[in-house]
């Protein structure tokens, strides 16, 4: 098994976890989100609807959650954030207890599969961790999997493209950004009533698609004025790796886990921590 691409083997031992496939519950009735767009928004409005929606929220928790990858076992997951940053994800069965744990704080990212080879806890702080050393490793900044849910903040001062049409009822917008990985493209598309963000689409400066999200299904909180999707499809092409997350309900501003653990790596016996910048370095000199 190649050390060059540890992230996207982490990921990919998603479809090795054992145990059986949970019964799919029944989704409780929910508010409609309200229409907020009765003519074609500007940008400008769209950024305030998006940006809006994400603002109001500040953390995020649900314990009643699946990962979904298709044909394989459905892992049970519960989810936590606190934003702009702060995120866990840790997903497993009945049977075999916790099979992956992804989470992200402050100072530093980390992702560990209990079946990884070799056996880690992979790491690296956010401020050395860029584009340039996550080639083949990362091809997304670990706070992305925060905007797949729908929270995603617009810059108001930078440049886009639209709203163009796309499809039926939807609004497609596009802009360039400059981040510690390099030049982005990001391609946000909307529900050109409501304000849903319902696609994104992330491309490096060769025009490379890194990855991509779909949310769908949203449900309103009229006591946060919040809308959030139940259903999220993520791929990541260079990993050839797609996954579902269905969520049956949040808990919005509230978090009922200990924040001093939530927001703290996993100290596993038998995994020791592997810091992800050394191994990028290493992979990327044996290149040569």
């Amino acid at each position: 098994m190649s050390r060059a691409f540890p992230y996207l083997t982490l990921l990919l031992l998603l479809v090795v976890a054992s145990g059986a496939s949970c019964p799919r519950a029944t989704a409780p009735s929910a508010l409609s989100s309200p229409v907020v767009f009765t003519t074609a928004p500007t940008v400008a409005a769209i950024l305030a609807q998006v940006n809006g929606n994400t603002q109001r929220v500040r953390q995020l928790q649900t314990n009643d959650a699946q990962l979904v990858v298709p044909g394989m076992p459905t892992l049970r997951t519960s989810l936590a954030l606190e934003r702009p940053q702060r995120f866990r994800l840790q997903s497993g069965t009945g049977l075999t207890g916790t099979e992956l744990d992804i989470g992200s704080n402050d100072e530093y990212f980390w992702m560990w599969a209990k079946r990884s080879d070799p056996p880690a806890v992979f790491y690296s702080r956010h401020d050395q961790f860029t584009y340039a050393s996550a080639a083949g490793i990362l091809p997304i900044p670990p706070h992305w999997l925060i905007e797949t849910l729908g929270l995603v903040e617009l810059d108001p001062d930078a440049r886009y493209v639209g709203p163009t049409p796309r499809g039926s009822n939807q609004l497609e917008l596009q802009t360039t950004v400059e981040t510690s990985y390099g030049w982005l493209t990001k391609v946000l598309v909307v529900d050109a009533q409501r304000g849903h963000v319902l696609q994104q689409h992330v491309f490096d400066v060769s025009g490379q698609l890194l990855a991509s999200a779909a949310s769908s299904d949203y449900i309103y909180d009229p006591l946060n004025e919040v809308s959030l999707p139940r259903r999220v499809e993520v791929q990541i092409p260079s990993a050839q790796l797609a996954f579902t997350l269905e969520v049956e309900g949040y808990l919005i501003n509230q978090l009922t886990s200990d924040p001093a653990q939530l927001w703290s790596m996993p100290q596993l016996k038998g995994y020791p921590y592997t810091d992800l910048t050394r191994l990028a370095a290493a992979a990327a000199a044996a290149s040569f």
